[in-house]
């Protein structure tokens, strides 16, 4: 049986530790609520970022979150008046729609060049909260902490063309409008963009 990609129990607790003291280094009213929320009753840090592609391991959520806060903060520097703490807690918290998402499955694959199939571990979607994705995250953070409008923009608006609603005429506007209004939410999406598809893989 083909098992998914693992993180250990070190390195778990590594990523844990690092989101933690993140977070709990803002000054925002709520952070605590919500990394409580988070470690008891989500599996927040031990989650995949995905199915197949980025992150499809145990931990890979975490640690998605963690390399795109990173990212954001290397190259939003030139956004005026940005805090530490808006790069945090967007970073950290837009994809916390995903806590409570994905289950672990076992399915047959067949194996490439041969005439026979085996069992593969991996995780599938079950989503028990369907709201969405963006706005999904928006709200589940919201029920801890005030965001600022353009943290709010950043962390719904981070899926850039994946988000379903950006695909019609008036999901697609908004969107333009809030990367136009709020170049935080613009960031965030090409920071999201860049790890999924480069620093997670490097991590798998």
């Amino acid at each position: 049986m083909k098992t998914i990609h693992v993180l250990t129990n070190a390195q778990l607790e590594e990523q844990e530790a690092e989101f933690t003291a993140l977070l709990k280094g803002t000054k925002r009213k709520g952070a605590a609520s919500m990394l409580s929320w988070l470690k008891q009753e989500t599996d927040f840090f031990t989650a995949p970022a995905s199915t197949r592609g980025h992150g499809n391991f145990e931990g890979g959520l975490v640690v998605h979150s963690i390399n795109v806060y990173k990212l954001l903060k290397s190259f939003a520097k030139k956004i005026e008046n940005l805090s530490e703490d808006s790069l945090v807690i967007v970073g950290l918290l837009h994809d916390v729609c995903k806590a409570n998402f994905y289950k672990q499955t076992v399915k047959n694959v067949k194996v490439p060049g041969e005439k026979r199939w085996e069992e593969e571990i991996g995780y599938m979607i079950d989503d028990a909260f369907p709201l969405g994705h963006g706005e999904k995250s928006l709200f589940l953070v919201q029920r801890h902490i005030e965001l600022k409008d353009d943290e709010a923009m950043a962390i719904r608006w981070h899926m850039s063309g994946y988000d379903d609603a950006a695909r019609g005429y008036a999901g697609g506007m908004a969107q333009s409008a809030a990367y136009e209004k709020y170049p935080l939410a613009a960031a965030t999406a090409i920071a999201d963009m860049y790890t999924t598809y480069f620093l997670d893989k490097k991590n798998a």
